[in-house]
């Protein structure tokens, strides 16, 4: 539910975000753990079913063999959470340069929910050919982003559209850091 209401009614979402006491742990088990599950999942089948995993950075598929897919699924798995601390961190780093609030579990919020678009996205992996679409569609996170960011890391207005662009940029990095390395697993 939370996933839907991000995506149609992002404004009432990210305010009771905002307001909710949580800590990582239920962050991660409530909702990462299965958002993050979705792409590799999914290209985990398409690999097994198309022979072939979808790739960012070559815009196109790579051969992949049976174990191959099914080891890259578990990789991209544990990266997914991984990288999204990373960008929890990197939010909260820079969140606090500019004057918002730090706190790594409302960074952690803020990566997490509004990483939703991209994790849906991810399903265009079961589909290895039409798996680099999902970038876009993942795009709106950045929107998603510019509205969470002033509510709940109660971020400066003025610098919202300075803190957003490089919260996105940080979220890019760390997607093609995890492609780059999942695309190393499958070619060797």
């Amino acid at each position: 539910m939370r996933a839907q209401r991000l995506l149609l009614q992002p404004t009432q979402e990210w305010t009771t975000i905002a307001g909710e006491f949580t800590n990582a742990g239920t962050i991660y088990w409530r909702f990462l753990a299965p958002m993050a599950a979705i792409g590799p999942i999914a290209a985990t089948v398409g690999g097994i079913v198309f022979r072939e995993r979808g790739s960012l950075l070559t815009f196109g598929t790579i051969p992949v063999g049976l174990g191959t897919a099914v080891q890259a699924g578990v990789l991209e798995y544990v990266l997914n959470l991984v990288g999204l601390y990373a960008l929890a961190v990197a939010i909260d780093v820079i969140g606090g340069s500019i004057g918002a609030q730090r706190n790594r579990v409302q960074a952690l919020k803020v990566a997490a929910y509004g990483s939703t678009p991209y994790w849906l996205a991810s399903a265009f992996a079961l589909f290895p050919r039409i798996e680099p679409l999902a970038m876009l569609v993942g795009l709106y996170g950045i929107r998603l982003f510019a509205m969470g960011l002033p509510a709940v890391t109660k971020a400066p207005r003025d610098k919202i559209a300075a803190y957003t662009l490089l919260t996105s940029i940080a979220a890019v990095l760390l997607v093609l850091i995890i492609t780059a390395i999942i695309t190393r697993l499958v070619v060797s």
